[in-house]
Formats: structure tokens, C-alpha cells, sequence
């Protein structure tokens, strides 16, 4: 277990163990990788753990001529499963692992976390053109690529044989394997 000390005001404060043996229950990346990570996680916020306007600055560095507000926010609700408004180094190296190094089934079923912006297990079509929107927004620009999120979503939500108008999980897996290069337009994590 490893434990940081920090400034704050005219004392050290001690910042909240990160615990290497539970986080690599929860990773793909080896003991030494996370460790590093979380050297260098502490050099950059100090504090232990990072907010959502600290996250949207990272992503207006990587898209500067984009709008990544909406986004960041949307992904930093999935990231904060502690739903603590800071994620910590361990809520951060899940997510990644999962994103980067996961099953096609994890980062699936993570990708329908981060559309199911209620949690209700269920993506409606609206829920899905306003997340998509927000990463078309952030990344346009930047990419210069003119992508239409409700053309793409409407493309997708036909593909279906139910036309129920939402989406489940089974749904969602389901296009990845119909449509996949619409799907993949809406999925900037998955390789």
C-alpha cells in the first residue's frame, strides 16, 4: 500500500492510500505499470484525485478546436462509479483497463454504461444522439470530420427489427455486429 502527503494550507494532509493489491483485481495492466501510473497520477493531481473541469482541460488540450465540455462531464459520471464528484486513481485505471486492454465484451458493456446516462438499462434514441453529439462536438473540428449524430443514430436505431425506439444491452451488441462502422463513429474508445 502506498501512501502520499500533500501541502494544504500550513499542514500535510494525508491523501487516501492507493491500494496496488485491489487495484489490480480490477486491471489488465501489471503491478509495476500501476504503480508508475500512480506516481505519475499524484505528480499531476496531487490531491488525489481529479475533477470534471480538470478532465475537460485534458481534452480541450487533445481537441483545441473543439467543444469537449458535454462529453467530459458524461464521461466523468461513468468513470466516478463512487459517484463522489472526484475520481480517484482507482476509478480512473478501472475504467482504462477496461477501455484499453478489456474484452470486446467489457468495453461493450462499458460503452452502454456511458450511454445510459440514467442507469435505467435502457438507451433511448434521444439519450444516444445527445451523447453522441457531445463527443461529435469535442472532436469535428479538430478531426475535421462532419459526422451528423442523429443521421448515424437514426441509421443505427433502423437496423433493428424491434423499432421500439430504446435500446438494451443485447440491442447494443447486436449493432456492433450489424453496423459496425456506424457503431464504431459513436464508440471513440473501442479500437
Amino acid at each position: 500500500m502506498i501512501c502520499f502527503y500533500y501541502p494544504m494550507g500550513n499542514s500535510l494532509s494525508r491523501v487516501p492510500d492507493i491500494n496496488h493489491e485491489d487495484a489490480k483485481k480490477f486491471s489488465h495492466f501489471p503491478a509495476k505499470k500501476i504503480h508508475e501510473w500512480s506516481v505519475s497520477f499524484r505528480e499531476h493531481f496531487p490531491r488525489g484525485y481529479i475533477t470534471v473541469s480538470e478532465l475537460e482541460l485534458i481534452f480541450k488540450r487533445l481537441f483545441p478546436f473543439g467543444s469537449p465540455k458535454n462529453f467530459s462531464i458524461r464521461l466523468f459520471e461513468t468513470i466516478n462509479i463512487s459517484q463522489s464528484n472526484q475520481v480517484d486513481f482507482n476509478e480512473f485505471l478501472i475504467a482504462f483497463s477496461i477501455l484499453l486492454k478489456g474484452s470486446d465484451f467489457e468495453k461493450l458493456r462499458w460503452m452502454f454504461r456511458f450511454y445510459d446516462e440514467d442507469n435505467d438499462g435502457i438507451i433511448d434514441k434521444k439519450k444516444m444522439i445527445t451523447i453522441a453529439q457531445s463527443i461529435f462536438d469535442m472532436t469535428s473540428n479538430t478531426l475535421d470530420v462532419r459526422i451528423k449524430a442523429d443521421k448515424v443514430v437514426d441509421e443505427l436505431f433502423c437496423t433493428l427489427d424491434n423499432k421500439s425506439g430504446f435500446l438494451t444491452f443485447e440491442d447494443f451488441k447486436e449493432l456492433s455486429r450489424k453496423k459496425p462502422a456506424a457503431f464504431k463513429s459513436l464508440i471513440m474508445f473501442m479500437d
